[in-house]
């Protein structure tokens, strides 16, 4: 161990202007270090945000071609689906996933990978009902069904679906099935 003692000022500041140097070049390493970090941070975002947009455009798909193939639903036969449907009308801005529609019906149906309280509102689906009718005036006399249609639910949330009346479709095994046999008209 140096004996600090014996140290004249010039060493004392010849040994600050070294940590300086080092502490300054610690930052700098350290401020690269966070950038790069940032950088593949946003880079792995991009991929997970990637792959959760493909899984749910593969669930669209899957439940657009299903109704495409049985275009029944709570108990009544349509005529039309639409898949993907945006409308703008004035500043009113609606999204629907599926639309399937006869002379006297249409049913709203919302389509999720995998539904879950964080991306599935009973409030905020019941609320699409408004926008439609807005839009579509002359559906304003129609009676509406709502579905959700998931690859997968997380529990409970079916069954809080089900008591507001909105009918969920899933696939169990190799078919699609529908539980609407409760589902309201809206």
């Amino acid at each position: 161990m140096e004996n600090y003692q014996n140290l004249s000022w010039d060493d004392v500041r010849a040994m600050s202007a070294e940590t300086s140097k080092i502490v300054h070049e610690f930052v700098q390493q350290s401020k690269e270090t966070d950038k790069q970090l940032k950088q593949e941070i946003k880079k792995l975002e991009k991929l997970v945000g990637g792959m959760g947009h493909s899984n749910g455009e593969m669930a669209e798909e899957y439940f657009y071609n299903t109704f495409q193939s049985d275009k029944s639903f709570a108990n009544e036969k349509f005529y039309r689906v639409r898949r993907n449907q945006i409308y703008r009308k004035e500043e009113i801005k609606a999204e629907f996933d599926i639309v399937l529609l006869n002379g006297k019906s249409v049913a709203l149906i919302e389509v999720k990978y995998n539904a879950k309280p964080e991306n599935v509102s009973v409030e905020k689906i019941i609320s699409k009902i408004k926008y439609f009718k807005i839009l579509y005036p002359e559906c304003k006399e129609h009676n509406v069904y709502l579905g959700v249609a998931a690859m997968s639910f997380k529990e409970g949330l079916e069954e809080e679906l089900h008591q507001a009346g909105i009918a969920t479709i899933r696939p169990v095994g190799k078919k699609v099935v529908k539980f609407d046999k409760d589902v309201r008209v809206f």
